[in-house]
């Protein structure tokens, strides 16, 4: 049988493959970050393992998806709690207006410690919220309305072993690889047409509601990896020719207690989306 945290685990680590492949960028940014904790982890030993094992560091990720309402945001916690993650803390994404998204999100992650230690994958989950009329007018917000509950974004096998999964908190290696499969699945970029006109009316809103609303399905909108040094990172991303953002987010380095909210990234590059005209062409 195989127990919540090896689900987790394999789910993370097939996820990690799966966004490789879309995004090349992304598995440079994993092996870089592997070279460096484990350069770190020779440096200074065991003490660069006083905030996890270098086990946990090197297999930790953090990921982000979006999803269109209520019912989805149900759905995906099933899917999640198959792994052994709960919704920890809420965001309203709304406020302040300058820089408004129309989302509220959640992050799902372990909660018990010795889960954490086994694998502390987490998901940063956001909803997008239909019925705020700051948004969204009657107009649109109908549409949308009948555009979502017209899809499915996740079937229902894998809902069906989802809660499975999480109520026997195991599964049969048959039935964990099927599951395995249909959740990464459902997190891959779709290569299906967009409706051109659809997804401009939304992205006139916000390009976070065209990318939730104007699709039929959710995908990974990025996953990162933990590194112990992110300065050392950074440096060698940028060495390797990977544009990367112009700064690290977060306080600088300083010789104080341990500051962990510090991040950075590669530029995001353009995710490729069939676009289907008013005539029926289709642009790639």
């Amino acid at each position: 049988m195989v127990e919540q945290w090896r689900l987790r685990a394999g789910f993370a680590e097939r996820l990690s493959r799966m966004y490789g492949r879309e995004v090349p960028a992304y598995t440079t940014l994993v092996d870089v970050s592997r070279e460096v904790n484990e350069d770190v982890l020779r440096r200074r030993g065991t003490d660069a393992e006083r905030l996890g094992s270098i086990g946990r560091v090197t297999a930790e990720r953090h990921g982000a998806i979006r999803v269109g309402t209520p019912r989805e945001l149900q759905q995906v916690a099933r899917v999640f709690g198959a792994l052994g993650m709960h919704p920890v803390g809420f965001y309203d994404l709304r406020e302040p207006p300058a820089s408004a998204l129309p989302i509220v999100s959640t992050a799902f992650r372990p909660v018990d410690e010795d889960e954490l230690a086994r694998n502390p994958f987490r998901v940063f989950t956001s909803m997008l919220t239909v019925a705020d009329a700051r948004f969204f007018d009657d107009g649109l917000r109908s549409r949308l309305d009948a555009f979502l509950a017209d899809r499915e974004l996740f079937p229902p096998e894998l809902l069906a072993l989802a809660d499975r999964a999480e109520a026997e908190r195991e599964l049969s290696e048959a039935d964990a690889e099927r599951f395995l499969e249909l959740a990464v699945c459902a997190f891959e970029l779709s290569a299906d047409p967009i409706d051109a006109e659809w997804y401009a009316s939304l992205e006139r809103v916000s390009a976070v509601a065209a990318d939730i609303g104007g699709v039929r399905s959710t995908h990974i909108n990025h996953l990162t990896p933990r590194v112990l040094d992110i300065d050392e990172l950074y440096r060698r991303m940028t060495g390797r020719g990977i544009e990367m953002i112009d700064t690290i987010q977060g306080p600088p380095l300083w010789p104080g207690p341990d500051v962990l909210l510090r991040q950075t990234s590669f530029r995001a590059l353009a995710e490729p989306r069939a676009m289907r005209g008013a005539d029926g062409s289709v642009r790639r």
